[in-house]
């Protein structure tokens, strides 16, 4: 069986392991030229943890864990006061015991697989049209003009997957707008930081929270859910416009937080 898969983040690299398993020759394609370290915290917990015990990965998961000792709510001059220390096996406490960045989870997947025999990795490369797509086989055009055929397509690129829109009907991909804005990056470590995530929650839906990783600094993290339309239409409009506005509107929402 040959199969495409488009999206070396998690899903795909995860998916590509089990099946050169069976003998299936697979083929990944990535829009990027290489993996990219983003992303912010991923728990790794229940079908996630039996995935990496059967992939041999959990102990490079621990490696790069974040260090987090659990979870703990401050106050507005940072004194805690609402511990929830990591527990073995429990899930008293909003951090998990496998806690690990997204970036370093990409990273492990695609070491555990860049080497095997029936997975070749494309970067660079994304599905730019797909041509047909039956029962017996899927046939496309990549970025760079090759028209291929494949028994199986699966689309792994995301929740904005061009691969998903030209596959199925708009009506049964549905995005659900929860209303939250979350704004994240990553910061140098103080002397005064320390292992927890510390969560501070301000008034008028307003939350700010820090969080140590495995590479020496900080996650920070803001969100926001508007309280009236016209506030839900301003952070639109700030993040059509870009950067500096995007800027401009945080510090005004967040400062007296």
């Amino acid at each position: 069986m040959r199969v495409l898969i488009s999206g070396a983040g998690v899903a795909g690299p995860t998916l590509a392991w089990f099946l050169a398993k069976t003998g299936a020759r697979i083929t990944i394609f990535e829009k990027v030229h290489a993996l990219l370290p983003h992303g912010q915290n991923v728990d790794i917990e229940g079908s996630a943890l039996t995935v990496m015990k059967k992939m041999g990965l959990l102990d490079e998961v621990r490696r790069f864990n974040t260090t987090e000792k659990g979870t703990q709510f401050v106050d507005s001059r940072g004194r805690p006061f609402a511990p929830f220390p990591v527990q073995k096996g429990s899930l008293g406490s909003f951090t998990s015991e496998f806690e690990i960045l997204r970036g370093d989870l990409s990273a492990i997947l695609y070491n555990a697989t860049k080497s095997h025999p029936n997975i070749n990795y494309r970067f660079n490369t994304t599905v730019k049209e797909v041509l047909s797509n039956d029962d017996n086989s899927v046939k496309i055009e990549s970025s760079d003009g090759e028209i291929q055929e494949y028994d199986l397509l699966v689309a792994a690129d995301g929740q904005w997957s061009k691969v998903r829109r030209q596959c199925f009907p708009p009506e049964s991909v549905k995005v659900v707008d929860l209303g939250m804005t979350a704004i994240y990056w990553t910061i140098p470590r103080l002397p005064c930081d320390n292992d927890w995530w510390n969560v501070y929650l301000a008034l008028r839906a307003r939350v700010i929270t820090l969080r140590p990783d495995p590479h020496g600094t900080i996650r920070a993290m803001f969100t926001h859910m508007p309280r009236s339309e016209a506030q839900r239409e301003e952070w639109i409009e700030a993040a059509r416009k870009g950067k500096s506005a995007q800027q401009a509107l945080l510090r005004k929402e967040f400062a007296d937080a």
